[in-house]
């Protein structure tokens, strides 16, 4: 778990497997990039077994992990999560495309 004040931690959640390392499994990797862009987060390790996962399947109605929840975001799959995070916290949202911006390609309608 990262550090941080306790509402930043609360705010993102990251569901994943059991492994303890952070470079063995798709977890790991959102594990790295939460803390290379210096993120506050809980972590919830869910069991081993995918039929042993209702948290999971509520969530995402799938039972594969890893799944980040950012207050109202909720995100699955490892390489989704990273683009996510890279949009909302990473260099384009320093680059003034914020959070919440809808993408260009939605904005141009005259055609």
């Amino acid at each position: 778990m990262e550090s941080g004040s306790t509402s930043q931690e609360e705010r993102r959640v990251l569901y994943r497997c059991r492994t303890p390392t952070n470079f063995l499994c798709p977890c790991g990797a959102v594990a790295r990039k939460l803390k290379q862009l210096d993120l506050a987060y809980r972590t919830e390790r869910v069991s081993q077994r995918r039929r042993n996962r209702p948290e999971i399947v509520e969530l995402t109605r799938q039972n594969r992990v890893p799944v980040l929840v950012d207050s109202d975001e909720v995100v699955n799959d490892s390489r989704r999560i990273r683009q996510y995070l890279d949009w909302a916290y990473g260099e384009e949202a320093e680059s003034g495309d914020p959070k919440g911006a809808e993408p260009a390609s939605t904005i141009q309608g005259d055609e």
